[in-house]
């Protein structure tokens, strides 16, 4: 790789590491059609380097979020630990699924994910917080239950797709319990940090990962994870859904894109 195109895509991931730390993703649903549009990485190859750098970019932010004590740690746990040992199983099976499936499963999370998004932001706030739903269950090993599925669900996706997570975590955490976009923001960012490094680990292994696209995409999403953090109290809570929603729609028109436009 020249130094050209790597300060080139150390550039983008300066721009992905902003927004993984203002909407609490790991920045896999704009890293994968990054690598594979823009560079020509293959599907596989860019969904394993996209998984690579999204754990140092994940840890940046959430250590801002610690010192600031903005994140609640035990449901990140609940969230990450599950979708961790997920990831793992999912990033074994993700050699021997072809790209187009890859492809169609991103597209598809993204997308439902998305529509969740705007339908939350559209919705009237309940109070100050911005929240807009209830808890679903009254009862804390309920709802402690039900964020260990969500984030298995989470971690499955994270280790086929290459991205974190947090385009389930986010959506399903808002509307199930209770949380404002802001929470679940830093919840996602740490609950990524735990269901990311399993997966790397596996496509490290399995020989996927495309290691000078990955430092390239480290190098400037590290710093940019931090400052996205800080840029959150600058954002209303509507403001942030709908920008959310937003960056996963673009997110996933790359994907298509890339598929039937430039691929064929």
């Amino acid at each position: 790789m020249g130094l050209g195109k790597f300060v080139l895509i150390g550039c983008c991931g300066l721009l992905i590491g902003v927004l993984s730390g203002m909407f609490g993703v790991g920045g896999g649903t704009m890293i994968v059609p990054l690598l594979n549009l823009a560079f020509g990485v293959p599907m596989l190859n860019a969904s394993s380097t996209s998984l690579f750098s999204i754990a140092p970019t994940s840890i940046s932010g959430s250590y801002r979020h610690l010192r600031q004590g903005t994140v609640d740690v035990p449901t990140a746990l609940l969230f990450g630990v599950p979708g961790a040992i997920a990831s793992t199983v999912s990033a074994s099976l993700s050699a021997y699924l072809p790209d187009w499936l890859i492809m169609a499963a991103a597209i598809g999370v993204i997308g439902f994910s998305a529509f969740r998004m705007f339908r939350e932001a559209a919705k009237k706030p309940l109070d100050e917080t911005g929240r807009t739903s209830e808890m679903r269950f009254k009862t804390k090993r309920t709802a402690s239950l039900l964020s260990l599925a969500i984030g298995t669900f989470a971690g499955f996706i994270a280790g086929i797709v290459g991205v974190g997570g947090g385009f389930v975590i986010i959506p399903f955490g808002m509307a199930l319990l209770g949380r404002t976009m802001k929470e679940m923001s830093a919840v996602s960012l740490l609950a990524i940090a735990v269901i990311a490094v399993p997966g790397i680990v596996t496509h490290a292994w399995l020989g996927h990962i495309w290691y000078l696209h990955g430092l390239a995409l480290v190098i400037g999403s590290v710093p940019g994870a931090s400052l996205g953090v800080y840029l959150i109290r600058k954002v209303d809570e509507r403001t942030m859904r709908y920008a959310f929603g937003i960056l996963l729609l673009v997110s996933g028109c790359l994907l298509l894109l890339n598929r039937w436009v430039f691929a064929g």
